[in-house]
């Protein structure tokens, strides 16, 4: 008697954690969907709406992502928006997204590979790049898009610099 609830209880608890990950899964899918098409969209402030926000040291190549950004909300989307000129000005511009796969670390912590197709002066790229949800808001890590960090959480560094670092 005592073995079938033991069974159902674990069953149930498995089929318990399982549905908190798909609601996880769900909510990050939902939060990555909104930044690349508004991106594709140009819509810029709202993919910035999408992002969690950090500041850069780009002379260090040190990220202080526990820690935020100390810009205003006024003026991290203004440098943010200030970031996405580099876009225009290069003929950036992403065409499509795809999901590629979901990996999962500890089973419960999870990041998506998103595949890109890009075309930057009328050249056609596909790159890859990792996104995972960062206190609920989207986190671009491992990439080879050079222009990531053009549209990325990135804040408080030298937008001119960096772009003359990068060759841009």
């Amino acid at each position: 008697m005592k073995k079938p609830i033991l069974i159902t209880s674990i069953l149930a608890f498995s089929l318990m954690l399982a549905g908190c990950n798909s609601i996880q899964e769900h909510k990050a899918e939902s939060i990555i969907k909104n930044y690349y098409q508004a991106i594709i969209d140009e819509d810029y402030e709202e993919a910035f709406e999408q992002l969690y926000l950090y500041d850069y040291d780009s002379e260090n190549e040190y990220s202080k992502l526990s820690e935020g950004t100390t810009l205003s909300d006024k003026d991290a989307k203004d440098f943010y928006l200030k970031k996405t000129e580099v876009l225009n000005k290069q003929k950036y511009k992403i065409k499509n997204f795809e999901f590629v796969e979901v990996e999962y670390e500890d089973g419960h912590s999870f990041w998506h590979h998103i595949k890109l197709e890009v075309e930057k002066n009328g050249k056609k790229y596909e790159w890859n790049e990792v996104a995972h949800l960062y206190d609920g808001k989207l986190l671009i890590g491992e990439k080879n898009d050079p222009y990531v960090n053009y549209r990325d959480g990135k804040m408080n560094f030298d937008i001119e610099k960096e772009a003359e670092k990068d060759g841009i």
